[in-house]
């Protein structure tokens, strides 16, 4: 669990200092630290200044979501609220703060993968057997998340 208090936040995981941090996402708050032993390393979602810049992996409930390819994820504020999205999926998470508006995105693919992604086709409709078939394309392996 993070400083979040959040169980398994989406974009959180304990920094040791060990060979496994090169390949681990980690807590925001330790993001200088982090850059100063290892210089820059890929986003995974929060390993750079713009975490919503280049993911290319999601973390929620024990799970990692590696992609095929990096995306950019939409970004926006609308009075107290955060609001973070991925457009081409039609998905969004919110919060008050942007952290809960990343948990909130990370649980929502994590959602969308179990209903869509894991789904018969015969039991989908066309929209969502089209939503289905862009998961599938983005999301390269699933495994657990360290």
């Amino acid at each position: 669990m993070c400083s979040t208090g959040r169980r398994t936040p989406s974009f959180c995981v304990d920094y040791t200092g060990s060979e496994m941090a090169r390949t681990t996402p980690m807590i925001l708050d330790q993001s200088q630290v982090r850059r100063k032993l290892l210089g820059r390393v890929r986003n995974p979602a929060t390993r750079a200044a713009n975490v919503t810049e280049a993911v290319d992996q999601i973390i929620w409930e024990g799970r990692t979501f590696r992609l095929r390819k990096p995306i950019d994820l939409t970004r926006r504020r609308r009075g107290p609220y955060y609001f973070i999205g991925y457009e081409p999926l039609g998905i969004e998470g919110y919060g008050r703060r942007e952290q809960e508006a990343l948990e909130s995105f990370a649980e929502v693919f994590s959602a969308t993968w179990d209903g869509y992604a894991a789904e018969n086709d015969h039991k989908l409709s066309a929209d969502a057997r089209d939503l289905k078939r862009k998961m599938l394309g983005l999301v390269a392996e699933i495994e657990p998340a360290q």
